[in-house]
């Protein structure tokens, strides 16, 4: 077909020989109701295109309106042409033009990703290009690149859900526990809880291999008996009074190596049987003997369990924080809230007026006693998030979730009701109060 058009003609085109390049769209999910209408009142916004060297138009925008009017038998429609782009610059154009319609996927976002990485885009270049945050690119690159992450991203996970999949992709138990987690809306406290448990993991990993390779004996696993009241076989050297380098050559030397709260590792000296190996146990507490019963370990087991939930959640807390400060508008009982802590809670507002142990400088940023905001809205959330730092300072304790106070019940259903989701061991909290 031999044409005279120009660039920024609008010219009417059989859609079956309309050139459809692949679409960062991979679903056209043509719906009866939308083909109908096509083939009742035609195509009414123009597709956008260009013509090849080859005469043929391509499709830039409106592969859905090509593939309907197809569908219905059209035997035209509208077709503005555009320069012809670049591969880069068509998938933008794809991506920006499908953002802006209902039924862009988070899947179809991240193929557009991987795309657009593949011609030589940095992730920074793609985010500009695409209007995108840097940080939903990474996300998008990462989960293109596990089969597993792919697979549940198709599914419905978001892009940000996916990136974490594939994280543990390794790990079916942790992709189980994520999965699981995204139904029960737990998903960012399972995956802080996952990242701390990995991290101490490896912490501990690097520590034994350290120890053992000097020809220090690591237990597996801290015995059930190892206490200072002196119930059972082992005792720490502290509880004992001998020097950890004088007990080196007792039969029963030996260390644990654990994770602590914070991250750190740490190494305990202790002799696995302190009784047959003649030392005396200054901390054993008269008239206790012997091990603990099952129903003291499982209550151990539970108290562990909780205490590592509860630092998992903080992480998820602290993010949830620093979110809601960036709102452009306060929630409507904000006001009310704050005059509520004020009257019952000074002394715990106070930690965050004081920013006590710097939360309220993790919180809201280094600058925050000068970076206050002029605009109600925002003094508003401001004042209230110092209020909320103040809280936070003792309801982040590992001891809280044993010993809830009404002002740390009180905290937490303000956090719910403005959108933090609680983990699982808060929610409980709330349960039973309820």
């Amino acid at each position: 077909m031999t044409t005279t058009e120009t660039t920024g003609t609008l010219v009417h085109v059989d859609p079956t020989t309309i050139v459809l390049d692949t679409n960062v769209r991979t679903d056209a999910r043509l719906d009866k109701g939308f083909v109908a209408s096509i083939r009742e009142n035609g195509v009414m916004q123009p597709v956008v295109g260009y013509r090849a060297e080859d005469e043929a138009v391509h499709v830039l925008q409106g592969q859905r309106r090509t593939l309907a009017a197809v569908e219905a038998g059209r035997e035209s429609i509208p077709v503005y042409l555009a320069n012809n782009p670049d591969d880069a610059g068509r998938i933008v154009t794809q991506m920006i033009e499908n953002d802006q319609r209902t039924g862009f996927t988070d899947a179809e976002r991240a193929d557009g990703y991987e795309q657009l990485s593949l011609l030589g885009m940095t992730a920074g270049q793609i985010a500009r290009r695409t209007h995108s945050t840097k940080q939903t690119v990474e996300h998008g690159l990462t989960a293109r690149q596990s089969d597993t992450a792919r697979e549940h991203l198709a599914a419905g996970l978001t892009i940000e859900q996916a990136a974490a999949i594939a994280e543990f992709d390794e790990d079916d138990d942790a992709v189980s526990t994520l999965l699981d987690a995204t139904k029960r809306g737990a998903f960012e406290h399972s995956l802080s809880r996952l990242r701390q448990s990995r991290d101490s993991a490896r912490a501990v990993a690097a520590e034994i291999e350290r120890l053992t390779n000097e020809g220090t004996t690591v237990l597996d696993e801290t015995p059930w008996g190892y206490y200072y009241d002196g119930r059972g076989a082992a005792a720490p050297l502290r509880a004992l009074g001998v020097d950890d380098a004088e007990h080196t050559t007792c039969p029963g030397h030996a260390v644990t190596v654990t994770a602590r709260w914070n991250g750190d590792v740490s190494v305990e000296a202790l002799c696995t049987d302190w009784k047959g190996n003649g030392h005396e146990n200054t901390s054993a507490v008269a008239g206790n003997s012997g091990p603990m019963d099952d129903d003291e370990k499982a209550e151990r087991r539970r108290i562990i369990a909780g205490n590592k939930d509860w630092r998992a959640a903080t992480d998820v807390r602290r993010d949830w924080l620093r979110a809601f400060t960036q709102r452009k508008s306060a929630p409507k009982d904000a006001p009310a809230v704050l005059a509520r802590l004020l009257a019952t809670a000074s002394s715990r507002v106070t930690d965050g007026m004081n920013d006590r142990k710097s939360i309220t400088a993790d919180i809201l940023g280094e600058e925050w006693r000068t970076a206050a905001p002029t605009t109600t809205a925002r003094a508003t959330i401001y004042a209230a998030t110092i209020a909320l730092a103040g809280i936070e300072v003792t309801y982040a304790d590992v001891h809280t979730w044993r010993n809830i106070t009404t002002t740390d019940r009180d905290y937490l259903r303000i956090l719910t009701g403005w959108g933090y989701t609680p983990c699982d061991l808060e929610q409980q909290m709330l349960n039973d109060e309820e």
